[in-house]
């Protein structure tokens, strides 16, 4: 946490890390911020005026992507510092009845700024608009047919085109430092590895980076949701109004919402929320020629969820002191991911959810069985 000994306000309030510990705080997030301030005490008054900013203005449920929100709460942190000028011996934020009252008259004024742009439908971008501010010349490719089309680019990446889908992308992507296709509609796209040429796939208000990898991208003008499945490798993905947008761009790192396999996002228009989670059919994403087994004999759950994980590419954080204990028998060949994990779960007397694009698994273990 050495880089919060250097934060504004401001960065405070819109620290992702900082709003969740104040507006969604676990024990180990209030643990980790109250050592912190036990060895910068320096910061304590800073830290409770970023405290109370976020609960009075929630920033976390208005849209990060937003500049004019950013720039509302800016203006508010501004006054607020400059009302903190030291006067009379006075230098607590809180300190005298006069700046209570200010503070409070310019956080009522900053509401209803925020009120007001919060109802404001988001910024909506769409794919012709996209393709118009291209910097080189498109060709486009239209499915018109009722079967996937293959679209082979020049790189050696291929798109399978989904009936109703186009997409715009260069003859060639030479020249540039980046690989960009834009779409409109649902596509798989299967990208040449080429980790000095990232692969962008713009799609409405979401922007979708790889170095090579495999995933689906399912973006119609009429609805209202944005999403991307990862079958291979590794995505990242941010929306186009992201006030980092540019350095997620630029950057050689993947750096956004990043997703592995059996993982997708979903980007939700209105809201302009996205949320991570698992795929509705995870798919066995082991090499060729190294099927995994799902046979087990009196196997501890730990090998058996360890065969799991590598299969599917998921983490699965179960206790392993509890239940490695507990003997699996059983042949899970032609179940799916989750029908594997009910029956496994039945048979450790456990449960799981998927959370973040993970498996949770939760029990009691065999030992008091």
């Amino acid at each position: 946490m050495d880089r919060y000994r250097n934060f504004s306000l401001g960065e405070f309030v819109w620290d992702k890390s900082f709003r969740n510990w104040v507006l969604n705080p676990t024990r180990e997030d209030n643990e980790a911020w109250q050592n912190w301030l036990a060895a910068h005490p320096d910061k304590r008054e800073m830290v409770e005026r970023a405290r109370q900013l976020v609960l009075s203005i929630r920033p976390a449920n208005a849209s990060l992507s937003n500049p004019e929100k950013r720039k509302a709460v800016e203006r508010i942190v501004e006054k607020l510092d400059a009302m903190n000028q030291p006067e009379n011996g006075q230098s607590s934020w809180y300190a005298g009845r006069i700046v209570r009252i200010a503070a409070m008259l310019v956080l009522l004024a900053g509401f209803a700024w925020l009120f007001w742009l919060r109802h404001q439908q988001p910024k909506v971008i769409s794919y012709d608009q996209l393709v118009a501010g291209a910097n080189v010349e498109m060709r486009e490719t239209v499915n018109t047919t009722a079967e996937p089309l293959a679209v082979d680019l020049e790189d050696g990446s291929r798109i399978m085109l989904d009936p109703g889908s186009r997409m715009s992308y260069p003859a060639r992507f030479s020249g540039t430092q980046r690989r960009e296709v834009f779409l409109s509609g649902k596509a798989f796209f299967d990208i040449a590895k080429d980790p000095s040429k990232p692969f962008f796939v713009y799609a409405n208000e979401l922007v979708t980076k790889v170095l090579g990898t495999s995933f689906t991208v399912r973006s119609f003008a009429d609805e209202q949701e944005v999403s991307v499945a990862v079958k291979t490798g590794k995505v990242a993905v941010f929306s186009r109004e992201d006030p980092e947008a540019a350095d997620k761009q630029s950057s050689r790192e993947l750096t956004g919402m990043v997703i592995e396999p059996n993982q997708q996002v979903v980007f939700v228009r209105k809201t302009v929320k996205i949320t991570k989670s698992l795929v509705p059919e995870p798919e066995v994403v082991a090499e060729t020629g190294a099927a995994p087994n799902f046979e087990f004999d009196e196997a501890p759950v730990s090998a058996v969820f360890g065969v799991l994980q590598s299969a599917y590419g998921i983490d699965i954080i179960y206790d392993k002191n509890v239940m490695d204990e507990c003997p699996i028998t059983a042949t899970l060949t032609e179940m799916s991911l989750y029908e594997k994990l009910d029956l496994i779960c039945k048979a450790v007397d456990a449960s799981y959810k998927s959370i973040d694009g993970r498996i949770v698994v939760e029990g009691k273990g065999c030992r008091n069985n």
